[in-house]
């Protein structure tokens, strides 16, 4: 985890617009600040002026030029201060007392240059205000360097102030976001683990409930569904490779055969036929589990319509009867005389159904019987496929309906284990629900579909 992915980081980067924010207030409200303490400050200043030109007027009234001249000597004594300043001129413009070269040529309000004041070095600019009084101008002047040092330092504190959050708030950011990196850099690390080692490792989940926390936990999760789905996947592909190699083997040996019979001028079409039959055994495991997989990602939705259960068990009743009688069993079919619609895809449920009657039919042996059921409720539809032959033993039972699967009791045979997890998939896509159980004896499967506005 390097610097650089640590500054892109969405904290960092909140943090940052967060800064731009804080420098743009700064700015806006700092000068708005800036142009009220400026005006109040003046304001100020020329109250102070004002107070003062009084009191000199009132000097002058009472003692006359002598005593202005001997206050104003004493104000612009040397140990004293620039910062403010009194003159007093006659009639003519010529000074009488202070430091100020000239008056202004206007009375009133003035800001001046040094050039006003005998003082040495270079004082600053001035505030004065000249007024005429009994026959004399008499001029207050006060420096701008207060005024201006305030705003100076107004401007300093606004701008240490915005550098201090700017640089809180990027080092929060900074930290949130190694924090965050930290935590995504587990994530990538787990990840590689599961995929490089095939380990069996989760995301460490807090009790702080942060939206980390809540990402560990949906992570590990499609964690445990990939690692089912890798573990179905392997397993399956077992069964698969085990379910082909006898059929592999056997038509191996068929062709063998066809060119023995060819070589030695026999008739090869009896080994042509086993291999056929070995060929389309393994052509019917590749279709059907294709079929389910189709089925399981919902290629087939388009195709849902409403279909009419009760003349579809019916059809398949019809059409499987003489298939049994053939094999000396009895196929029954128990269904509402009334129309019972459902919403999905006929022909996928029409082999769900046949799927359940073949079942019985090849595991069942001769003088066995086989009923099909429909019945609807007012919180269901069942249909049910039951018979009274060996059924499955009790601890295998759940796993039915899991691909090649073989149980181990009599009812097992060579078929390939995928004709009920094709009518799983197909039970699932209709958003009904299958359950089997032992009747002791024979086997019941009920295919439970949820009643909708439509299936009435």
């Amino acid at each position: 985890m390097g610097r650089s992915s640590i500054l892109s980081g969405a904290p960092f980067r909140t943090a940052c617009f967060a800064a731009l924010i804080v420098w743009i207030i700064t700015a806006v409200f700092g000068y708005a600040a800036y142009l009220a303490l400026a005006d109040r400050l003046r304001v100020d200043l020329q109250q102070q002026i004002l107070d003062e030109e009084l009191l000199f007027h009132e000097i002058l009234l009472d003692g006359g030029s002598e005593a202005v001249q001997r206050a104003i000597e004493h104000l612009n004594n040397p140990n004293r201060t620039g910062l403010h300043m009194i003159a007093l001129f006659d009639q003519s413009g010529s000074a009488l007392a202070g430091s100020i070269a000239k008056p202004p040529d206007e009375i009133g309000w003035h800001e001046v240059d040094p050039d006003f004041v005998k003082i040495g070095g270079a004082p600053p600019v001035y505030m004065l205000h000249t007024s005429e009084f009994l026959g004399y101008r008499t001029v207050v002047a006060r420096s701008l360097t207060s005024l201006n040092q305030a705003l100076t330092t107004l401007w300093e504190g606004l701008l240490l102030l915005t550098l201090a959050t700017t640089a809180s708030v990027l080092g929060l950011g900074y930290y949130f976001s190694s924090q965050s990196f930290q935590r995504l850099a587990w994530i990538e690390k787990t990840l590689n683990q599961t995929i490089e080692e095939s380990a069996v490792v989760r995301l460490p989940v807090t009790d702080k409930g942060d939206h980390f926390d809540r990402i560990f936990q949906l992570v590990n999760r499609r964690l445990d569904w990939v690692l089912s789905l890798l573990n179905s996947t392997q397993s399956n592909a077992v069964k698969i490779a085990r379910d082909l190699k006898v059929p592999l083997t056997n038509g191996f040996i068929a062709l063998q055969q066809v060119h023995s019979e060819i070589e030695y001028g026999g008739d090869p079409r009896p080994s042509l036929n086993d291999l056929e039959f070995h060929l389309k055994r393994i052509g019917t495991v590749f279709d059907t589990v294709l079929k389910v997989s189709q089925i399981e990602a919902g290629t087939h939705e388009n195709n849902f319509k409403t279909v009419n259960l009760s003349a579809l068990v019916e059809s398949v009743a019809e059409a499987l009867y003489p298939l049994a009688v053939d094999v000396g069993k009895h196929i029954t079919a128990d269904y509402n005389a009334d129309t019972i619609l459902v919403r999905g895809d006929e022909n996928l449920l029409k082999q769900l159904l046949v799927n359940l009657v073949n079942n019985s039919l090849r595991y069942c042996p001769a003088g066995s019987w086989i009923r099909i059921s429909l019945v609807a409720t007012s919180e269901a539809i069942q249909l049910v496929v039951e018979d009274n032959g060996p059924g499955v033993p009790e601890p295998q039972i759940d796993k039915i309906f899991d691909a090649f699967f073989r149980s181990d009791h009599p009812r097992n045979d060579t078929g390939n284990g995928l004709g009920l997890s094709l009518v799983k998939a197909v039970a699932m896509r209709h958003g009904a629900t299958i359950t089997a159980e032992n009747k002791r004896p024979g086997l019941r499967i009920c295919v439970s579909f949820g009643r909708s506005p439509i299936a009435a």
